[in-house]
């Protein structure tokens, strides 16, 4: 295998799109390609897989990092300062609009102080080598909220979104929950073929009230990922 279909995590790296037709051309039926979106990372999510990669800083050491060193890249953008995040990205500050004269003054009804993103070499050459497939759009899988009860010693987890059916997905679909500490599938799942819903118990030992969990359904190799919540 080329290491080049290694992402810098050591894992096969693979981007899901579907085909949209264009809407004013009807004999050439054309598409265009959109990025089907699995769930975004937040930063949180960010710091709780870099805990579970071995990192040695704690998930909040990271997250106070993380909020510093944006206050200070804020803080040095309303200097006029451009700053160069590693080889990821660039931010500088830009002013847009036109100027009638050269002594004419910023006006802000006429003129906008914007931040402009650019992607760094490293980012620019990220994308090589990935492996991209393109998924039907009805199947694709989508969380959008998790409700915890706790009637006895369990949970009482309903994991709520759209298309999340396991049988329609293949017999490579599965449930985990994934903590700090730990990722354990999930066996006992309760659902119904709409698929806008599904059921589980958790026992409170193994799981105590407050552990901040994440659940996860996977479908070969992409994962859905819920929101961290606390049971």
């Amino acid at each position: 295998m080329s290491p080049r279909l290694l992402n810098v995590r050591n894992t096969i790296a693979n981007i899901a799109y579907r085909l949209i037709p264009l809407p004013y051309l009807v004999r050439g039926k054309q598409y265009y390609a959109a990025r089907a979106e699995i769930h975004p990372a937040s930063l949180k999510t960010i710091a709780q897989q870099m805990v579970r990669e071995g990192s040695k800083y704690a998930e909040h050491e990271i997250l106070g990092i993380a909020e510093q060193m944006m206050d200070v890249i804020i803080d040095n953008l309303r200097h006029g300062r451009s700053v160069n995040f590693g080889s990821v990205m660039r931010f500088r500050p830009t002013i847009k609009g036109a100027f009638t004269n050269k002594d004419e003054a910023f006006d802000s009804s006429k003129h906008q102080l914007l931040v402009s993103v650019s992607a760094g070499s490293r980012l620019r050459h990220a994308l090589e080598g990935v492996a991209v497939e393109c998924v039907d759009q009805v199947n694709l899988p989508e969380i959008r909220s998790v409700v915890v009860e706790h009637p006895g010693a369990t949970h009482l987890v309903e994991v709520i979104g759209a298309h999340l059916y396991q049988k329609n997905l293949g017999s490579g679909a599965s449930w985990w929950i994934r903590t700090a500490e730990k990722q354990n599938p999930i066996t006992e799942v309760v659902q119904k073929r709409t698929g806008r819903n599904v059921t589980f118990l958790l026992p409170q030992s193994t799981f105590p009230i407050g552990t901040e969990a994440t659940f996860v359904l996977k479908v070969g190799k992409n994962e859905f990922c819920s929101d961290p919540i606390r049971l």
